[in-house]
């Protein structure tokens, strides 16, 4: 991983970007991919999938290639710093906080989006699809997009995480958003009330929120839901 980051330090700033927009391209191209395939629908994106849409990702792989560009600038300030050699205890613990606080704060956030006028105007963009797919993740104004993005880089700033588990929650991250905008259940209807599973937000519990918009603002779990008592 230290070689990594050497050679990344070593590249110029356009490098860099062109770098990180064909690495964000990427991972929003497989997450529709997979998303469409678990959902059967493979063969009809060509006409589900609208040229708003197509626009609307391009924008988010654009802004979200500057978010990792900014963070990484951050990163060669050593204002963002990562503990960098890996212990599993470590980026585990980092692992759990990092979804936890984010959970928090996503909730928060996207709460504020509902009740703030002035902000839902933004939010509205992505509550055009009452039955989401998923390239509707990828559907976000920039205002939405550098939020996020400001949350996020504030949190690396506040506190050094392992850079293990900042990768293990960013594929959790997509892992999670492309689960929410399914049109199938991902999690099998054996399982829904498990123990555990039951405090993740599943496919359902985002559908719902398309559908009932002043309900179901977590991202990861229902818990701040079951708490302030917005859960559908």
């Amino acid at each position: 991983m230290q070689s990594l980051f050497e050679y990344l330090n070593s590249l110029s700033l356009f490098t860099l970007f062109l770098l990180f927009l064909v690495e964000n391209a990427v991972l929003v191209l497989m997450a529709v991919l997979l998303g469409f395939a678990h959902d059967g629908l493979l063969r009809e994106m060509g006409r589900i999938i609208t040229r708003q849409e197509i626009y609307w990702t391009y924008s988010t792989i654009f802004f979200n290639t500057l978010i990792t560009l900014v963070g990484f600038v951050l990163y060669k300030q050593h204002v963002i710093i990562f503990n960098i050699e890996f212990d599993f205890l470590k980026m585990f613990i980092d692992f759990v906080v990092l979804i936890l606080i984010l959970d928090l704060l996503m909730y928060v956030f996207h709460w504020a989006t509902h009740k703030l006028q002035f902000i839902y105007r933004y939010h509205d963009l992505h509550h055009r699809y009452n039955t989401p797919t998923a390239i509707s993740l990828f559907v976000l104004h920039p205002f939405e997009m550098m939020g996020f993005g400001m949350l996020w880089l504030s949190l690396l700033i506040v506190i050094h995480f392992s850079i293990y588990a900042v990768i293990l929650y960013l594929m959790f991250n997509v892992a999670m958003g492309i689960i929410g905008q399914l049109r199938k259940e991902f999690v099998l209807v054996a399982l829904k009330n498990n123990v555990l599973l039951q405090w993740f937000a599943n496919t359902s519990f985002h559908v719902d929120h398309h559908q009932h918009e002043h309900t179901n603002f977590g991202f990861y779990t229902n818990f701040w839901d079951r708490l302030f008592r917005t859960l559908k």
